[in-house]
């Protein structure tokens, strides 16, 4: 019965010492370093031994520990004993009462609610921890990346059997599936587009470019500016610069006369129209629109501006839900279009048409598409 100091290179290697040399009923006494090396001091001196008592083992078992710290306020059902005659799901007669009332079945069912939330977020894992051979490891990449939990849950069938790498790409084609808008076709082909969005989201630029986008694609002249505001001018000052700068014309929504663009249609003209203010007092106006004028057709345009919170972009989604307008991502040269906005836009099942920066008005303009939006993803994500 001896009391020995073990030098190895590596603790690891000092416990095997000990082990090896004292088996289970070793103490550990202290641990150093010393000139690189690990020095353990153990013995296995049976008064050593007592003046250290050993806790009670526990049972390590998962299922038990799991359940234990998972569900501590465990209901407990009265105790009886069930027999053919006495079920609970029996049929009792006078004043006999099934001890499985509507009380127990609320409770057992919030139990359930309970676990189900907790185990939501559990991942597994081998019994080296996280690797890149096991698709578990996917979602924490994604969530690092700030990628919405919800999203990565819904789109977990992207990645499932796919290593780290192969399952981010994956998940990133889908989600620009998602998120690419189909429909940019419309905005070449309409003649009246509206553009919406928050209070300086860069509207009176985007229109500005647009109608240059259209003009050059369309080979089309004559591109009418109409601002729309509550102020007394009902002129922005910055759209009226960019009508001159660019030869488009500028005329007042006041004298703007639907009926004419409604019976004559006129293909080779162009109106874009760009509500001024917030998104609240645009919306107001096209409601008006849509019913005074029922056959006024108009495709819409939302300009959210590169770097919006999650909150914004849900509030902002929530007033323009019923006219699902197509998503242009402004002043992304200012600011970073992150995952967590994009599982915002996702989430709430908007499309993203368009994407431009500030600095520049000629060549702009970038329609989306899965591949581009794919594209930017793994740029900007990939390596996260």
């Amino acid at each position: 019965m001896t009391t020995q100091v073990f030098k190895a290179k590596d603790v690891r290697s000092a416990i095997g010492l000990v082990s090896e040399e004292f088996g289970d009923d070793a103490i550990i006494l202290s641990t150093k370093r010393n000139n690189g090396f690990v020095e353990i001091e153990a013995s296995n001196n049976n008064d050593v031994l007592a003046s250290f008592p050993k806790k009670e083992k526990k049972d390590k078992n998962f299922s038990k520990i799991f359940f234990k710290n998972l569900n501590k306020k465990t209901y407990e059902f009265p105790r009886t004993n069930i027999s053919k005659n006495n079920s609970p799901f029996s049929k009792k007669s006078g004043s006999e009462k099934n001890f499985f009332n509507q009380e127990h079945f609320d409770k057992l069912n919030k139990q359930i609610e309970d676990l189900k939330n907790d185990i939501s977020g559990m991942i597994l894992t081998n019994e080296s921890s996280l690797c890149d051979g096991l698709s578990y490891s996917t979602p924490i990449e994604l969530r690092k990346a700030r990628f919405s939990s919800k999203l990565i849950n819904q789109m977990r069938h992207t990645f499932q059997g796919k290593n780290v790498e192969e399952g981010k790409i994956s998940f990133f084609r889908e989600l620009s599936k998602k998120l690419a808008s189909s429909d940019f076709s419309r905005v070449l082909n309409s003649k009246n587009i509206f553009i919406v969005g928050n209070s300086g989201s860069g509207k009176s630029t985007l229109v500005a470019k647009l109608a240059t986008y259209i003009s050059d694609v369309k080979k089309i002249k004559e591109i009418n500016f109409i601002n729309v505001s509550n102020s007394t001018t009902n002129h922005s000052e910055l759209l009226r610069g960019y009508s001159r700068v660019l030869g488009f014309s500028m005329i007042d929504f006041k004298s703007f006369n639907f009926n004419d663009v409604i019976e004559n249609n006129e293909k080779e003209k162009v109106n874009i129209f760009e509500f001024s203010g917030d998104i609240s007092f645009g919306l107001q106006k096209i409601n008006e629109i849509r019913k005074n004028y029922e056959n006024f057709d108009f495709c819409t345009i939302l300009a959210l501006q590169s770097g919006s919170n999650t909150e914004m972009i849900n509030g902002i989604w929530s007033k323009v839900s019923d006219i699902k307008p197509m998503i242009a991502i402004t002043k992304l040269d200012e600011c970073w279009t992150g995952a967590e906005e994009l599982s915002a836009i996702a989430l709430n099942k908007g499309r993203i048409g368009i994407v431009t920066g500030t600095k520049v008005i000629i060549d702009s303009i970038l329609p989306t598409d899965e591949n581009s939006l794919t594209k930017y993803m793994k740029e900007n994500f990939q390596g996260v």
